[in-house]
């Protein structure tokens, strides 16, 4: 087990962790004319401004900005950047807001779910997709990355696939599993019930199992209090803020987003809690305010 590993889950013996709010609506809203992963490029004083406002709000876990930065998904984008060339500049950013901060700060590596679901595409192979997952998670690793978390899964078989390769480039390092939810419960968003989504990815040994995004704050939770009757394993949460109207507005406000999560929490419910699209450093400050004065999950 790394130290890493070890540490985070001292850390969980004492008090829920905080991990920060979203990336992609934190830089670019709802645009859809630019990528957010090349404002680390672009614009990535923008970026560590983002993390310095997460790391003083209270989160110990910030995200780096790589969530489509697969080969496979650059591409898909039309995107010209190389993913090293994203993740070089992800990575930079991050490093530059946790040594500001002077505190204890681990940084997650985002995999996200990649444009191309193997179960459905007619035109891609496992090998395609494993080369593409590789080079990320080779450069995320090169960079320093403390955790890989393995994000917005809908297929189950794309997360076997990054976790096969996260254990076999660092084994040392621990994984977080992050799957999106169906309106109903129970379910993910490929339709896959969360009972089997655990079975699948419990093989791995993954510090943390949970949910992100989806259908706003009450589903997660929801979901959450599911997931414990199934796994021991430390859970995930960080919703999104609902889902958006035409304009990209997030219906959810911080009080609704936290008090939600406080429900969950005195139920002993979260290990690890944080925020997806819509959510911002306001909530991360107001959840960690909130779960300092619970237990996590054990």
């Amino acid at each position: 087990m790394s130290s890493v590993s070890e540490r985070i889950k001292e850390l969980l013996q004492r008090h829920i962790i905080v991990k920060d709010a979203a990336i992609g609506t934190s830089l670019i809203g709802s645009r859809r004319d630019i990528l957010p992963e090349l404002i680390s490029i672009s614009e990535p004083e923008r970026v560590e401004a983002m993390y310095e406002a997460s790391i003083k709000a209270g989160a110990t876990i910030i995200t780096t900005n790589t969530f489509l930065a697969d080969p496979l998904s650059l591409a898909s984008c039309g995107v010209p950047n190389s993913t090293d060339e994203v993740v070089t500049a992800a990575l930079a950013a991050a490093r530059k807001a946790l040594k500001k901060s002077g505190k204890e700060v681990f940084i997650a590596g985002s995999i996200g779910p990649s444009t191309r679901n193997i179960s459905l595409a007619i035109d891609l192979t496992e090998d395609q997709l494993r080369d593409s997952y590789r080079t990320l998670i080779e450069a995320l690793n090169r960079e320093g990355v403390d955790i890989f978390l393995v994000e917005s899964i809908t297929d189950v078989r794309n997360a076997e696939i990054a976790a096969e390769l996260c254990r076999e480039i660092a084994p040392e390092k621990p994984i977080i599993f992050s799957a999106t939810l169906s309106k109903i419960t129970g379910l993910l968003a490929s339709g896959r019930p969360v009972e089997k989504c655990v079975e699948d990815v419990a093989k791995y040994e993954p510090l943390a199992i949970g949910f992100n995004c989806s259908q706003g704050v009450k589903s997660v939770v929801d979901n959450i209090e599911l997931l414990t009757r199934f796994t021991e394993i430390c859970t995930y949460a960080a919703p999104s803020a609902g889902i958006p109207d035409a304009k990209g507005r997030y219906p959810e406000s911080v009080k609704k987003h936290t008090e939600t999560l406080r429900t969950a929490a005195e139920r002993g419910l979260l290990s690890i809690v944080g925020g997806c699209c819509g959510t911002t450093a306001e909530y991360t400050r107001s959840v960690a305010q909130m779960a300092r004065h619970y237990k996590p999950r054990k």
